[in-house]
């Protein structure tokens, strides 16, 4: 392997992705798999007398970390076309499976086990945690069992890993092709342009709205023909449907419930929540579920008299009898009737660079953080020109490194949003340094320069608090410093937490800046469409729930031969939410359950409240206080996963979490 390759060199130099190909992502990921399953071999090997924190623990962290980062690392390269993206998805495979046999190694799991035994008054709280975090990941991916067992189990993941790959194979489907011009009625130039632009890049004529969930809705919003409107969600609702069952996604997704039921049973649990949950943060299945329960009978007066409410508005505008493709576009009507800021007004106040400035002193202030742009020219090459790379910096040192990539461009992956950990700060056997690296994906449309509406802004402050929340970390080893090893719900609450900024209405009056003159956004008209948008977000919320109780139940039950369709329409009405129609398909879209958010989507929820919950100690000593930015730090931020978040929680609250705030915030209380 060529000491070059742009993939392997050491973790504090940044990757040079003008050097990365094809060949030597190929070269690198190979070289990093071998030396990754030699590796484990000879520690087991050289460890069976006496096992020792270095030569054990710290050593398996950088094969881990190697393996880990070569593939994150050249994840973004899918924007490049279909041979990367068919390269790296084997390779994701290739890295599932190199890990779940890693972790059902008994011999290894002996070591973890005699080590803890040997050691365990001697290691500090970050050591303890990473082998306790062992002792229960050898637990979730067989260890325990016998020879029969694990190639039973591996038989199993190899099937969860196939109908993964088929469902989201079948996630994309050609948008709406539109040739009038009419029928775009009400629609911003902006959006006209970026539907021609999708058509040109599609080989078309006239106009093409994408079946993702961006284009889906900015159509909705906006679109005054209601023609138009109702074939582009009925698309969109098309995703995953296909007429051969066995093709279907609705097939797939109750053929992978199944599995992981076996999986789960094959481990000794008494169904896939219990498996799933061992590795999370908000209790067992009973708890998760109470609390979906609890929060649904609250929703659900509610939800039923926002329903009302917009019947009534759409017989207001002339439109009848509402219709789903109706729901968001009477929204937009009602806040031009109230001369509020429509979502195009708002963005002209938002620009992205001026939004980033923002984040970026959001930190410095709370945390100290220093993030530095393009510190030295060309040390940081990124994959797209519209990525933005920054240094990060704490106490004088540098802690890490981190990727923005905020922009929509073609071959990026459309609703692409979320946060990749390339890299987990820890420290090696030598007593190096490894910083973090982290990449940010949001979907903003492009332009010059790009501009936020409120969703957008949302997904920036979200997965940009998600990319804070790991640079933060100040642990030692890579178990303990990945955020990702809270589970799907504890890796949550920051990001959520971070929501909370972008709802404030000082707080975005002081950040605004129109974008041909630089003027604040006028307060009055703010708080107006912040109103409007909350009533939205109590819709979104309950959304949500329902398919919160939707993944929790098809997870549980598997096989008590109810539908899909029955188990949506039960979880939508405990919660008051909108009844399925016939040709509405959402779980067959619900790619949040392929992996992490698996019997887990209740996350999104369960950390809203938690958020809230936090936000309420920053509302009564300052938005930008540093004292409180210190003490979130020192509680929950600085253990990364070496802390239950329960006791962060109660050590930065001084009590235990109340949903009070959460619940004051939508009305339910």
């Amino acid at each position: 392997m060529s000491s070059d390759n742009p993939l392997l060199q050491a973790s504090a130099i940044p990757i040079n992705y003008d050097a990365v190909t094809l060949d030597n992502t190929r070269e690198a990921f190979a070289y990093a798999l071998a030396a990754h399953r030699d590796g484990i071999a000879r520690i087991v090997e050289q460890q069976r007398r006496l096992p020792t924190w270095d030569d054990l623990v710290l050593a398996v962290d950088e094969l881990d970390a190697q393996l880990n980062a070569v593939l994150l690392a050249a994840s973004p390269l899918t924007c490049k076309g279909d041979d990367w993206a068919n390269l790296l998805n084997v390779f994701y495979g290739q890295l599932l499976t190199r890990f779940d046999e890693k972790l059902a190694s008994s011999v290894l799991r002996d070591l973890y086990h005699k080590l803890a035994v040997r050691m365990g008054v001697n290691l500090d709280a970050h050591e303890r945690a990473t082998l306790r975090w062992y002792s229960e990941a050898f637990i979730r991916h067989g260890a325990r069992l016998d020879e029969a067992g694990k190639h039973k189990l591996a038989q199993i993941n190899g099937k969860i890993q196939e109908i993964v790959g088929k469902f989201g194979d079948n996630m994309w489907l050609e948008g709406t092709h539109v040739s009038e011009q009419a029928l775009l009625a009400g629609l911003p130039a902006r959006l006209r342009d970026e539907f021609a632009e999708q058509a040109r890049h599609n080989g078309m004529s006239g106009w093409l709205i994408g079946s993702d969930v961006a284009s889906t809705h900015a159509l909705l919003d906006q679109a005054a023909d209601r023609s138009l409107r109702e074939m582009v969600y009925r698309r969109h609702h098309q995703r995953g449907v296909n007429s051969d069952a066995e093709q279907d996604n609705g097939t797939h997704l109750l053929n992978l419930a199944r599995e992981r039921a076996k999986k789960a049973h094959l481990l000794g649990f008494s169904d896939y929540p219990a498996l799933s949950l061992r590795a999370k943060s908000a209790g067992d299945t009973g708890q998760v579920r109470r609390f979906l329960h609890d929060l649904a009978a609250r929703i659900k007066p509610l939800m039923i008299k926002r329903r009302a409410a917009l019947q009534a508005l759409a017989g207001q505008h002339g439109l009848g009898p509402l219709q789903p493709w109706d729901r968001r576009h009477v929204q937009t009507l009602e806040r031009q009737a109230r001369q509020l800021p429509t979502r195009d007004t708002f963005r002209e106040f938002f620009p992205l660079p001026k939004v980033i400035d923002a984040l970026v002193d959001l930190v410095r202030k709370l945390f100290g953080l220093r993030l530095v742009a393009d510190a030295s020219p060309g040390r940081m090459p990124v994959w797209h020109p519209s990525v933005r790379a920054f240094e990060v910096w704490l106490d004088h040192a540098l802690v890490g490194y981190f990727y923005l990539d905020a922009v929509q461009y073609p071959g990026k992956q459309p609703d692409l949003v979320a946060t990749r950990y390339v890299r987990n700060r820890r420290v090696d056997a030598e007593g190096r340094f490894h910083p973090g690296v982290v990449m940010a994906f949001i979907d903003i449309p492009p332009g010059s320069p790009a501009l936020l509406d409120p969703t957008s802004l949302l997904k920036l402050f979200h997965e940009f608090g998600h990319a804070m929340h790991h640079l933060l970390v100040r642990t030692t080893t890579h178990v303990a410093s990945g955020v990702s090893n809270l589970g799907a719900d504890g890796v949550e609450v920051f990001s959520k937490l971070f929501e909370r900024w972008a709802w404030e209405a000082d707080y975005l009056m002081g950040i605004s800046a129109h974008k041909d003159d630089g003027r604040p956004i006028e307060r009055k008209q703010l708080q107006g469409l912040l109103a409007s948008l909350r009533a939205a977000a109590f819709e979104q919320t309950a959304n949500d729930l329902a398919l919160a109780l939707f993944d929790l139940d098809l997870h549980s039950t598997p096989n008590d031969g109810r539908s899909l369709r029955q188990r949506l329409g039960e979880a939508r009405e405990r919660c008051g939410y909108w009844p399925l129609e016939a040709y509405e398909h959402p779980a067959h879209a619900f790619d949040h359950l392929l992996s992490y958010y698996d019997a887990g989507y209740y996350a999104y929820v369960w950390s809203d409240v938690q958020a809230f919950d936090l936000f309420t100690r920053f509302q009564r000593n300052g938005l930008l206080d540093r004292v409180t930015g210190a003490a979130l730090q020192v509680a929950l931020l600085d253990s990364g996963a070496a802390r239950p978040l329960h006791e962060g929680m109660r050590a930065f609250l001084g009590r235990g979490p109340s949903p009070d705030a959460f619940l004051a915030w939508h009305g339910l209380r």
